[in-house]
């Protein structure tokens, strides 16, 4: 099958989202990819939510407006109309990050995997907006949900199959979404994560009860094998924690130790001509170095916890990596002196001067110049060279060669490299 010929099912239901639905809709409405259809299930709205709807009647697939059992039932109506290969819900309220969402995702979807999924920003109620990276590991599902139910992509004839459960609604509440996500986990369907970025959501919202979401996961992954003493006892603990507000006290006191151990490596031990003790506190710090990998002194990191480097690179003194939005540099790359990697911005068109963080992805024999800045939501193809002093603002498609400000194309790289960078220099 053909990146052109697989049909996306895109469902919204909503119920009084006058406020919302309209951007939801044009984000699907607007998407590039043609071969999408979009299905509306509302719940039978009185605030106006069906005149907008009725708006855009003539683009949709198929739409109704009638009372249901709530968000569930919906959504199983939903799958009953969709015809396409995959199903996305994107709920009134969420949209997708950008026009060419869908056409990116089906031009990178992987052959003969059930359920796709990646990335999200999550927008907080001031409408600044961050950068979720989810885990790879389809493992990780057995004991919670790792990425965002809208940011999937579900083959429609397991869906079909695999409603949500309306009979288990009173026992797992708004967890019947990761109840499906789990049954499917369960029963072997594969799962493979695409390095994308697929939905914007708001933080707020009705799964963000923490004691509720904490006591639907463990019925969840408790329903087929019963908890054992040691588990239940877990779950009081941490449950107490949660609802008594000591959680939120701890995790504020472990924020503020990774901040300092942040300062410790930025400042004094930064400095300190030894990269086996500054790598040791970078692990601390939860970075996620390779093998053979150095970072020369007097860097400044921030978010070290969000950063990746792959193997045998090498970041020469004076840069700033900035890994608040996700930073990942991979293998054999390497960067010049006093290199700006930024991906925590400012929205330029807000009155409140919102914040932006995004990812910057480095691919594989990268290098770039002294000087150079790489400004957020930005990929560098593997080989790319960035020249000294160049600002790079979009994209960089792999074995080209960009400078300037703002950078672009001034020549192309061999495609036949075959290197290691090796940093691994006394008092570095």
């Amino acid at each position: 099958m053909t990146s052109e010929s697989i049909k996306i099912s895109v469902v919204t239901v909503c119920y009084n989202a006058v406020d919302t639905i309209e951007e939801t809709m044009l984000s699907v409405l607007n998407q590039t990819y043609t071969n999408v259809e979009y299905i509306i299930i509302d719940g039978g709205s009185t605030d106006g939510t069906v005149d907008i709807i009725k708006k855009y009647a003539d683009r949709l697939a198929y739409w109704v407006s009638e009372p249901d059992r709530g968000i569930y039932d919906a959504m199983n109506k939903g799958i009953a109309a969709a015809t396409g290969d995959y199903i996305n819900f994107m709920n009134s309220g969420d949209k997708f990050v950008d026009n060419d969402t869908i056409k990116n995702a089906v031009n990178i979807f992987p052959n003969n995997i059930d359920i796709i999924f990646g990335d999200s920003i999550e927008k907080d109620n001031q409408n600044n907006i961050f950068f979720k990276k989810c885990s790879a590991n389809p493992d990780d599902l057995k004991n919670g949900p790792t990425y965002r139910h809208g940011a999937s992509f579900v083959r429609s004839s397991i869906h079909k199959s695999h409603l949500f459960d309306l009979l288990k609604e009173c026992q797992f509440g708004f967890g019947l979404d990761y109840n499906n996500i789990w049954t499917l986990y369960q029963e072997g369907y594969k799962f493979q994560k695409i390095e994308l970025p697929i939905l914007i959501y708001e933080k707020e919202g009705i799964s963000c009860n923490a004691a509720k979401s904490h006591k639907y996961i463990f019925r969840i992954i408790h329903q087929a094998k019963k908890p054992t003493i040691i588990e239940k006892i877990k779950y009081e603990i941490y449950h107490f924690l949660i609802i008594s507000g000591i959680y939120r006290i701890l995790t504020s006191i472990i924020r503020r130790l990774f901040y300092f151990g942040t300062y410790l490596y930025n400042d004094p031990i930064g400095s300190f001509p030894c990269w086996r003790l500054r790598k040791f506190l970078l692990k601390i710090l939860r970075t996620k170095l390779g093998h053979n990998t150095v970072l020369n002194m007097h860097q400044y990191i921030m978010h070290p916890q969000a950063l990746i480097i792959g193997n045998d690179s090498h970041i020469n003194r004076g840069c700033i990596l900035d890994a608040r939005g996700g930073l990942s540099i991979g293998s054999n790359v390497s960067i010049s002196f006093n290199v700006s990697i930024l991906t925590g911005s400012h929205d330029s068109n807000s009155l409140n001067f919102n914040l932006r963080y995004m990812p910057i992805i480095i691919g594989d024999y990268v290098w770039i110049g002294a000087n150079a800045t790489i400004l957020n939501n930005v990929k560098i193809g593997e080989g790319a060279i960035i020249a000294a002093g160049a600002v790079v603002t979009k994209n960089v498609e792999p074995y080209t060669i960009v400078g300037g400000i703002p950078a672009k194309i001034i020549g192309q790289r061999s495609r036949e490299l075959n290197y290691k960078c090796n940093g691994k220099l006394p008092f570095t």
